[in-house]
């Protein structure tokens, strides 16, 4: 029986009736607190923190029920008038980037009281951030208190390259009400989906009889209530390069997880506890989860007819990219060294905060409105416009803000089934995934098996390479190809090299699918070349650094293995700088063992990378630039914050070239009905991309509001200049509301691609501790150089380097998902998938090495990618420096690593 409470939150009383089993965090989000996000519900993330009569508490495992006659604190209890001391030093500092652990760590921080910072980092442990690297945080948190204040920056200072607050900032610390599920509109259904317990199997029949009977319950959907239409998940633009083997619904699954049916009720719980209802009659298939195991056809997982784009269905190849140049056999005929490997990398998953979540309705016109946490909404527009014959303009697609992605919201997932069902029924739905559903029915980094093969001359002369990647893309090819072309691509093209070859075979099997993830493949490829290239070194008996320079690739050199369509080039560089810096920093003590106990090995560890700027002659960026009536500036942009802070970056672009600030400028951003197209956040492109379109039509419409007040002033346009509020000369001046006010808008519209993929570099060194006793790796230190070309706003770059380093630190460390034999994922939750928390971040040195990329807005180049490619090379080389074992097989976790010091121990 439901229980009546009185309580108070915020100091204010409330009154409500809860049942059995409810938890404080579902009450406090139902009575309208948006600021306590629903994140882990297993109390491992600390997002929902709130307070309990003055004590953190994590409200998503304490019982709604035992809050009666307490007072309980939210993120929007902090305000009184002003913010809070926390509140304004996480602004201060920006102790944030996507916004959605911020409320549960200012919460918990609040009521801390450390006397170190060592001491602060234990006690945020149980607060997690997947964006920022904890760096900012910890600064922030160390500011509280000091009552110090950041200085506006003014239009006579320009804005590019200032560090501008992040527009967003106000909200993020204050709870508001911003994400996808924070607002929905009246009469909302809840959808949720059986998942298939098979990893192979054929739907023979279902009984949804009981399910649909259920009271609550507004409709059941299987396989024979939808169309039969093949599709891609992945959010890519047409021509869609990925394989086509994709279905609404399935009478056919394909991994523990997959979809079977769904269920559209009026509560969550409603059509979770129907879905148990719904009776499915499976054929049992033969499975496999082993790449090498499916290739040989035994076991098809694709044989329907409907699909297409598959390279060798019959064998489970979704997939196949050759690379070559020169003649391999001839190059290594001519080495003095050959060093072969296979490295193994593991499917490991994003860990956004906010989970994958989609709603959806028919607005007063009649328009289907979609509105989703989503990287890519023109190209969700165009699949749904597709899948249901709903023609574009009568299907609205827009995302709120972005509770992270790193490329798993780059992926069509949850807005389809909304779609069905609101076409079906007419009312408003949505689809939340759970954290389990994240972690098993999303999608994963690609596990792959590299073979890397190197052959050198005795002075360290690279004459030949040979790589072959095996990648897993589970059950379906979603970004398989793409991803895998990169793992080639940019690790063999970073050093010069007659002669190479690559093959990156794509394999169906019977997992969660793979897809795009921060570093997109060139990830995988990094740790392979980097360890290898350390190898040689150490056989040749040469400093790696030296190694490194003596063959990579230089400002004059040509980028051979790639395809024309992604052309890329190199526009500026200073790698040279970045090494520099980042062996000055480390001491240069590559090399050099440095012992502290017996059993403590100390280490130095390096490696080198790069990552394109977008794809270049297809990414497409579009933006409108208009002179409001208030005589201040309306930029509109398809493009998507996923937290990076490009919303307030393309403001700063677009406030230098038009000599104001960027609280001059207001923002209409990704909505497929009000803004421009862009094909969306991912392949590091916003900055380059959309920020040149937006450095275009500022320019643009600078020209036309000069010559516009030159025809009322009589003069010529190149004797005016324009300010913050005027165009004006020495002796006369209009202002810009007073050329607003003539009745004539004043608008830019334009569109933008690259015709080149300027290349960012980038060099990182570590020093670890191992402990040779239980195979513990400890990173105590870490730097990194990035060629960035021009910082648009250095401490969101920074920002985005931390991040990104200490998501690598997970890669290299800890972080795998585990599969039992059936292809089951055993460990589908924070508490048994560990990601890096406060204590795990080291010490780190970020240096924004600026040198301007003539294709670039300003000389910018892309930077979000790139920090995590280097971060598990450099710690494998290190502790090989340390120890003189080569793990080739990550995450290195301790076992793993006790193990093989004890094998060479045991050599010997």
């Amino acid at each position: 029986m439901p229980q009546s409470l009185n309580f108070q939150v915020n100091n204010k009383n409330h009154k409500a009736k809860c049942n059995p089993g409810t938890s404080l965090l579902s009450m406090l989000r139902n009575l309208g607190y948006a600021g306590v996000h629903q994140v882990c519900e297993s109390g491992d993330c600390g997002s929902c923190t709130v307070w309990l009569d003055d004590k953190p508490i994590h409200s998503c495992i304490y019982p709604a029920m035992r809050a009666d006659s307490h007072q309980i604190t939210t993120i929007e209890g902090l305000e009184n008038g002003s913010l809070s001391p926390m509140q304004q030093a996480f602004l201060d500092k920006q102790g944030f980037q996507c916004g959605y652990c911020t409320p549960g760590m200012i919460m918990t921080a609040s009521k801390l009281e450390c006397g170190s910072e060592a001491e602060l980092r234990a006690e945020l442990e149980g607060n997690l951030c997947r964006c920022t690297g904890y760096q900012a945080i910890i600064e922030s948190v160390l500011e509280c208190g000091k009552n110090s204040t950041v200085k506006p920056i003014t239009a006579k200072e320009g804005q590019v390259g200032k560090d501008v607050p992040k527009q967003d900032g106000p909200d993020l610390v204050t709870g508001k009400p911003v994400y996808t599920a924070d607002w929905s509109p009246p009469g909302l259904l809840h959808l949720k989906v059986v998942r298939s317990p098979h990893p192979h199997a054929r739907i023979r029949s279902i009984d949804t009889t009981k399910a649909e009977s259920m009271q609550g319950v507004a409709a059941v959907f299987t396989h024979k209530d939808v169309t039969r239409r093949a599709y891609s998940t992945a959010g890519h633009g047409a021509p869609v390069p990925d394989p086509f083997d994709h279905y609404l619904l399935d009478n056919k699954v394909r991994f523990i997880g997959d979809r079977v049916a769904a269920v559209v009720a009026e509560t969550e719980a409603i059509a979770a506890l129907a879905c148990d209802l719904i009776k499915v009659d499976y054929e049992i298939l033969p499975y496999t989860i082993d790449p090498i195991e499916a290739m040989r056809g035994d076991i098809v997982l694709h044989d329907e007819p409907e699909s297409s784009q598959i390279h060798d269905a019959a064998h489970n190849i979704a997939a196949e990219i050759v690379l070559e140049k020169g003649n391999t056999e001839a190059g290594f005929a001519e080495a003095d060294l050959i060093v072969e490997n296979t490295y193994t990398l593991p499917a490991v998953q994003h860990v956004h905060l906010e989970p994958h979540v989609s709603i959806t309705w028919f607005d007063e016109d009649g328009t289907l409105v979609v509105r989703s946490s989503t990287q890519v909404p023109f190209h969700c527009q165009r699949l749904l416009s597709e899948l249901f014959d709903i023609p574009k303009e009568k299907l609205r697609v827009y995302k709120p803000q972005l509770g992270g992605g790193f490329g798993n919201k780059q992926e069509i997932l949850t807005e389809d089934l909304c779609v069905l069902a609101t076409v079906k029924t007419g009312k408003p739905v949505q689809w939340r995934f759970t954290r389990e559903e994240e972690f098993t029915a999303t999608n994963s980094r690609h596990a792959m098996q590299i073979c890397l093969k190197t052959g050198v001359k005795k002075d360290g002369t690279i004459v030949a390479q040979e790589m072959r990647a095996i990648s897993n893309t589970g059950a379906y090819g979603n970004h398989g190809e793409t991803v895998t072309f990169l793992t080639g691509c940019f690790p063999l093209g970073l050093y010069r090299c007659a002669n190479q070859f690559y093959k990156g075979t794509v394999v169906y099997t019977n997992t969660m699918p793979a897809g795009a993830f921060r570093g997109y493949g060139a990830t995988q490829g990094t740790f392979a070349m980097e360890s290898q290239l350390d190898e040689v070194a150490s056989k040749l008996n040469l400093d790696p650094i030296k190694l490194r320079q003596k063959n990579i690739i230089t400002a004059e050199d040509e980028i051979l293995i790639g395809r024309e369509e992604h052309f890329h080039i190199i526009g500026s560089y200073a790698l040279d700088e970045c090494i520099a810096k980042v062996t000055q920093a480390l001491d240069d003590r590559s090399g050099k063992k440095l012992e502290t106990k017996k059993h403590l090995k100390r280490g130095v560890g390096f490696a080198a990378t790069m990552q394109a700027s977008g794809l270049a002659k297809i990414h497409l960026a579009s933006v409108k630039i208009s002179l409001l009536p208030n005589g201040k500036y309306e930029l509109r942009t398809g493009s998507v914050d996923v937290g990076t802070g490009s919303d307030t970056t393309l403001r700063q672009i677009a406030a230098e070239v038009l000599a104001t600030t960027v609280e001059n400028i207001s923002l209409v951003a990704a909505d497929t009905h009000n803004t421009p197209f862009d094909a969306g956040s991912y392949a590091s492109a916003t900055a380059f991309i959309s920020g040149q379109a937006v450095n275009l039509a500022a320019q643009k419409l600078r020209s036309q509001l000069l010559k516009t007040a030159a025809k009322i002033m009589e003069v010529k346009p190149d004797k005016l200049e324009l300010d913050e509020d005027k165009v004006f000369n020495s002796s006369a001046n209009i202002s810009l509301q007073q050329l607003a006010e003539r009745g004539e808008l004043i608008a830019v519209e334009l569109e933008h691609t690259s015709d080149r993929a300027s290349l960012t570099f980038a060099f990182m060194g570590v020093e670890v501790e191992v402990d040779t006793e239980t195979g513990r790796i400890t990173v105590l230190r870490c730097a990194e150089a990035i060629d960035i070309g021009k910082a648009i706003n250095p401490r969101m770059c920074h920002g985005q380097a931390t991040g990104g380093i200490v998501m690598g630190l997970g890669y290299a460390l800890n972080e795998e998902l585990r599969f039992d034999e059936r292809g089951k994922i055993l460990n589908p939750c924070l508490r048994t998938y560990r990601i890096p928390a406060a204590t795990d971040a080291p010490p780190m040195d970020v240096f924004l090495i600026e040198k301007a990329d003539p294709y670039g807005p300003f000389g910018a180049k892309g930077i979000g990618e790139i920090g995590t490619n280097c971060t598990a090379p450099a710690i494998a080389n290190a502790v090989a420096n340390a120890t003189g074992v080569r793990l080739t097989q990550l995450p290195m976790i301790p076992e793993r690593v006790w193990q093989a010091i004890e094998k060479v121990a045991n050599s010997k």
